[in-house]
């Protein structure tokens, strides 16, 4: 007679706070000519940086490439923050889906 254990129950649960997921972007970027040092220094200049989230760089010296991955609310501060870092990038893609 003392209601629904079940509900009674799932009222004394604490639920998780709601968050918001930042979005996801990868640039790339032509590379050729930056020694191992500069890319290095590029690289830590940008986690510096807290404008935006820099999750992860990768680079292949013999192909001249780097990609990084960077946590933003839109395509435009990523770009804003690339260009202040003297960055051009070839393309610039957000996260959409991933597997």
């Amino acid at each position: 007679m003392g209601g629904n254990p079940t509900r009674k129950a799932l009222r004394r649960v604490k639920r998780p706070a709601i968050t918001t997921v930042m979005p996801r972007y990868i640039s790339q970027h032509t590379i050729a000519c930056l020694t191992h040092q500069a890319l290095q220094a590029l690289i830590a200049e940008l986690k510096r940086d807290k404008t935006v989230k820099t999750i992860r760089c990768v680079s292949d010296s013999l192909e001249g490439k780097l990609l990084c991955e960077f946590e933003a609310p839109d395509k435009e501060i990523v770009m804003a923050f690339l260009t202040a870092h003297n960055m051009r990038p070839q393309s610039l893609m957000r996260v959409e889906h991933e597997w």
